[in-house]
């Protein structure tokens, strides 16, 4: 047993120092099986296994959904504690180990930093602090050797222009892949440091919160870059985007790579849709519009659009959507390859969840969401009886207003797969 100890313990330290080699952690997972661990080592092989691929990947959808012992919140709760006022995120694993920590006070970080690396495997860190605390260890932050090791940088409530001069100005953010910036104190000039840094150039995602009109902070450096970075990931959630901003936004080079594009919490209305249906976009295959209110003349120029073709996912929650929406979207062969289709919180009602569930255009969906649509019995036994949803892996139709024996016949249909 010491042998085996040792050997994991060595195939651990091997880990830490080679943070980005899955197949020491496959092998570490079987050093954990041979020693009567078998339900971590699956967690982390499936972890492993599920970040190649995206989230509307069936694999991801079942083990979400029906495997929770293979997804990190079964594990949150034996992460150990860390030193000082260092805590865990809120989704502290990567690739099955815990790697993303946040912090307060960015000293703490630097104070602890050789005894966190020696410890885990670190990837990212989340910064929770003010502009002055910031500002105060900025240059130290680019100075320390462990953000090296860094795949993403999240600064919740944004910085300045000075504050981000000194943090960027550094060529050791060799690994970093991803940016989140919240709005706060970040200005025009915080998003032209950073788009002129040299670590932006490496970036694949990057989130950002701006809370002026028109969303113009990030937007504008983002339209105005000739040679962008190959962002795979635009996260513009909650930026007050305005239609000519969306428009310019799409018709960028930045969006050239994109495969995932969220515009949630934005008020997009229909002109902002008709500029996406309109734009070419052919890497797109997520696009998340939840309460952006697209009215239904925007969901109609999608459901036209050659961009739909290519989406696996489609997000279209709590966005005062009725039965007309969902008609038009089912009856678009455009939609042959949705995989996920989310549309929560809207007011579809029985006509729109027989629309759907009538669409042999929709038949590859594996997840499907209409929680909170008005729907009652006869919208749900259309699903029940629905030819082309035997695929669904997911159908969630809590808050409706379906009778205990037309529930009864969901679930004869779709046993565990459906949440009445």
């Amino acid at each position: 047993m010491s042998q085996a100890v040792t050997d994991r313990e060595a195939l651990y330290r091997a880990i830490l120092d080679n943070p980005d080699d899955n197949t020491l952690r496959l092998i570490y997972a079987d050093a954990l099986e041979e020693e009567g661990d078998p339900q971590r080592a699956a967690f982390i092989r499936t972890q492993v296994q599920l970040c190649h691929l995206p989230e509307y990947d069936p694999a991801w959808v079942q083990i979400r959904f029906h495997d929770p012992e293979k997804m990190p919140d079964a594990w949150v709760r034996e992460l150990p504690g860390l030193p000082g006022r260092l805590e865990w995120t809120s989704e502290p694993f990567r690739r099955g180990l815990p790697a993303y920590v946040a912090t307060d006070d960015a000293t703490d970080f630097l104070t602890h930093a050789d005894e966190l690396f020696a410890r885990f495997p670190i990837e990212a860190l989340e910064l929770r602090i003010t502009q002055l605390s910031l500002l105060s260890s900025a240059r130290a932050l680019a100075e320390c050797p462990w953000i090296s090791r860094l795949v993403k940088l999240s600064i919740t409530q944004g910085l300045g222009a000075a504050t981000a001069r000194l943090m960027f100005g550094t060529t050791q953010y060799e690994r970093l892949r991803e940016l989140h910036l919240g709005a706060g104190l970040t200005t025009p000039q915080t998003a032209r440091v950073i788009v002129q840094s040299r670590m932006f150039r490496q970036l694949t995602t990057l989130s950002c919160r701006d809370d002026r009109a028109g969303g113009q902070t990030f937007v504008n450096e983002l339209t105005h870059l000739a040679d962008p970075p190959r962002l795979k990931v635009l996260d513009l959630q909650g930026n007050r985007l305005n239609p000519e901003r969306v428009t310019r936004l799409v018709t960028a080079p930045a969006l050239s790579a994109v495969e995932e594009l969220d515009l949630s919490d934005n008020n997009l209305r229909a002109e902002s849709l008709q500029a996406i249906a309109g734009a070419h976009l052919p890497h797109l295959r997520s696009l998340h519009l939840l309460r952006s209110h697209p009215e239904e003349a925007g969901v109609e120029a999608l459901a036209h659009s050659p961009v739909l073709n290519e989406l696996r996912s489609l997000s279209l929650g709590g966005d005062y959507l009725t039965a007309a929406s969902a008609e038009v979207l089912a009856a678009s062969p455009r939609v042959t390859n949705l995989r996920v289709l989310d549309m929560r919180e809207n007011r579809l009602g029985d006509a729109g969840a027989i629309a759907i569930a009538n669409s042999p255009h929709l038949r590859n969906l594996v997840h499907l969401d209409l929680t909170g649509n008005l729907i009652e019995d006869a919208g749900a036994d259309a699903l029940a009886e629905s030819p082309h949803m035997a695929g669904l892996i997911y159908l969630d139709l809590h808050g409706n207003v379906i009778s205990p024996p037309a529930a009864n016949r969901l679930k004869q249909r779709f046993g565990d797969r459906v949440f009445v």
